[in-house]
């Protein structure tokens, strides 16, 4: 689709966060850009549209949450992303010499980058509050965080959900959800893989938080005691426990 052009390719200063938002998590849903940017769903349908129609954002529609069942099945969201053009005018803003990837994810792909997004969401205002906006505090989705490298002739891979980047410290994202029945074993191993970044790669103070549907989840023991094996800290939460974690270590890191 082309650029529009003149009064029809006008953007307001809420756009451009909303392409910040979009850059920084690669895919989000209509109810998350809601939440940070507009004061209904239907003026966020409205103007997201419109954008679209610019020729700054692209979507489809998908289910966030994958159905198991015909009990469990809920409405279809709307999930946005970035065409090059509302890509290129934030690598522009930000100075970023970084690559637009034209190809979409698969639907799978695609919904595990918004539901790790829902930390971004709810603590975005709360940190931009504390500590200021970007450059501030960032969020980086997993595409712009992978690592593949070799230790002692074994490949290993980085490829966590997301960093937060705040106050000089990594805060590594896992976001669990249950459709990826990860187990123990699959834990311990992210977590031996992400110790061995930081120390290899990082060289900075990191934590790991891995991000439950439920606060309850029995994998939150198996990701504490993976920390305490690999003498690196581990916390395991809900969406709304991990931002409030990211939120105090934002009043206890900041100067």
């Amino acid at each position: 689709m082309a650029l529009k052009v003149g009064r029809e390719g006008t953007i307001t200063e809420r756009d451009k966060e909303v392409f910040l938002a979009l850059f920084f998590c690669r895919y989000m849903s209509t109810p998350q850009l809601t939440r940070l940017f507009f004061p209904s769903a239907s003026k966020a349908r409205s103007r997201l549209a419109q954008l679209l129609k610019k020729g700054y954002v692209t979507n489809r529609t998908m289910y966030v949450v994958e159905p198991t069942s015909w009990d469990e099945r809920v409405s279809a969201q709307g999930v946005w992303h970035l065409t090059k053009s509302g890509f290129d005018s934030v690598t522009e803003t930000l100075e970023l010499d970084e690559a637009y990837v034209p190809k979409p994810l698969l639907p799978r792909q695609a919904r595990h980058y918004v539901r790790a997004a829902e930390i971004y969401a709810a603590v975005k205002h709360r940190l931009d509050d504390e500590l200021g906006p970007y450059p501030a505090w960032e969020w980086r989705h997993e595409k712009r965080v992978l690592y593949t490298g070799e230790y002692e002739n074994v490949p290993y891979q980085h490829k966590p959900d997301a960093h937060v980047l705040l106050c000089d410290q990594v805060f590594i994202i896992e976001r669990q959800t249950a459709e990826s029945k990860v187990g123990p074993a699959k834990i311990y191993e992210k977590v031996e893989d992400h110790k061995r970044f930081v120390e290899l790669r990082l060289r900075k103070p990191a934590e790991i938080l891995f991000v439950f549907d439920h606060g309850d989840s029995p994998m939150i023991d198996a990701a504490r005691r993976a920390g305490e094996q690999h003498g690196i800290e581990v916390v395991g939460r809900d969406v709304t426990g991990i931002a409030d974690y990211l939120y105090n270590a934002a009043l206890r890191l900041s100067p």
